[in-house]
């Protein structure tokens, strides 16, 4: 549980970095690597390093297909890579799958309520449809700065509903 309470930590100030300036600086990045594998190291022990190592790397493997397609920034990857060298495989997963789900969900009321829900839509199906026809993904430019989600914030609220599950399952 302490190795959780550090992970909250860490995603509570990039949150909060996010928030504020619309980048997660790189210095809570590598501070919280030293964080979590020093915090692992104590509570576990150093012969599991390796360990740690892969589940910090296996993230950013995961996940890079949507920072290629503009999706996610690199931000939010490395913060999901170093909040992984916390977590279980299963509870990592959990954690990913809410965070998603709760940036959909947040992207989706945005948009009714900004009254843009059709034409993003709309602009999306083109998109897809132009990725079909030519046979190559590519990465999908947004129609307006409003379409910008502070996605760390949603990881937040993701790994807090994870938590949740934890304990209700």
């Amino acid at each position: 549980m302490q190795a959780y309470v550090v992970a909250l930590v860490i995603l509570t100030v990039a949150a909060a970095c996010d928030y504020f300036t619309k980048k997660i600086p790189n210095l809570i990045i590598i501070s919280g690597y030293g964080m979590a594998f020093t915090t692992m190291i104590v509570i576990n022990g150093f012969s599991d390093f390796y360990i740690y190592f892969i589940r910090a790397l296996w993230p950013v493997l995961a996940l890079f297909i949507f920072y290629y397609l503009k999706a996610l920034g690199a931000g939010d990857i490395k913060l999901f890579s170093v909040i992984s060298i916390f977590c279980p495989t299963e509870f990592l997963i959990r954690f990913i799958i809410c965070s998603f789900m709760i940036g959909a969900l947040y992207g989706l009321i945005r948009m009714i309520i900004n009254r843009e829900l059709k034409s993003k839509l709309a602009s999306v199906l083109c998109h897809v449809q132009k990725c079909m026809a030519s046979g190559e993904v590519s990465h999908y430019t947004p129609t307006s700065n409003s379409s910008y989600i502070c996605f760390s914030i949603c990881m937040l609220v993701g790994f807090l509903t994870a938590l949740g599950l934890e304990v209700l399952l």
